[in-house]
């Protein structure tokens, strides 16, 4: 499953390690841009700076990511013909900027969901996907997102061991972030990666980002969760995130306001 987007980092998320960490598993060839970051350990103090909150393009962030209920998409006609997931195999691209066989769309999700000021873009240019933006940590805030817009239905992935990616990057350190359910604000499965700070351009070498299921942890606001198992067979959404949060309080290390 391939996935292509630039974030300041050129991104290759591959949905379907075959075997053991490093083998492919449905998602090669995505590229992206990702960034760079500082130092923190640990939420000490609220950020006290606060400005106006975005309050219409909070709703038209929860109404984008928020599925239509099915009685009026038959109504209006455009209701899925199945509900069956669509099944991935090793290797198997998900999407990507030249490769996109299951439509896959993606939008912005941040944080002013929660009355932040961070705002980021998505955008395809060429083989790539484009995710930049600015973190702001004005209104307590301090993350941005990509993720995939409502799916008609899931992937079934339960013939892959994970996901990887492949990114040129910054040094920064990324959430990637899949969900087993098509909830808008329900458990979200989170796992962090570290990029390599390299100098971004056609010619620089590729880092490869392994995966596995087992490595993501159920969270909700960034808060770990005592949860059931991740269901590889119900994937509704992938999202990447650079945020200020790593888990339970602690800090991102690798991380900076201001633009992407």
């Amino acid at each position: 499953a391939r996935v292509t987007m630039v974030v300041r980092l050129w991104l290759v998320i591959v949905g379907g390690m075959s075997g053991a960490m490093g083998t492919r598993f449905g998602v090669k060839g995505a590229k992206g841009l990702i960034r760079r970051v500082p130092t923190a350990t640990r939420v000490e103090a609220e950020t006290t700076q606060r400005k106006m909150w975005d309050f219409p393009r909070f709703v038209k962030t929860v109404a984008t990511f928020t599925p239509m209920p099915m009685p009026l998409r038959v109504l209006l006609g455009n209701a899925p013909s199945s509900q069956v997931p669509i099944n991935l195999k090793p290797k198997q691209i998900i999407w990507s900027a030249i490769d996109n066989p299951h439509g896959v769309q993606w939008g912005t999700l941040d944080d002013v969901v929660m009355g932040g000021a961070s705002e980021s873009r998505f955008e395809t240019v060429g083989q790539y996907g484009i995710f930049s933006g600015d973190i702001d940590e004005a209104n307590n805030g301090g993350f941005v997102g990509a993720r995939t817009l409502p799916l008609d239905k899931p992937f079934d992935a339960s013939d892959c061991k994970g996901i990887y990616l492949k990114v040129k990057g910054d040094g920064k350190r990324y959430k990637c972030v899949i969900r087993d359910s098509n909830d808008f604000n329900g458990i979200t499965w989170t796992s962090e990666f570290d990029t390599d700070d390299t100098q971004i351009s056609p010619s620089s070498p590729w880092q490869v980002i392994n995966l596995p299921f087992s490595s993501f942890k159920p969270t909700r606001f960034a808060q770990t969760l005592d949860y059931n198992a991740l269901d590889s067979s119900k994937l509704w959404a992938l999202q990447l995130v650079l945020s200020k949060f790593a888990y339970d309080g602690d800090l991102n290390p690798n991380f900076k306001a201001g633009p992407m």
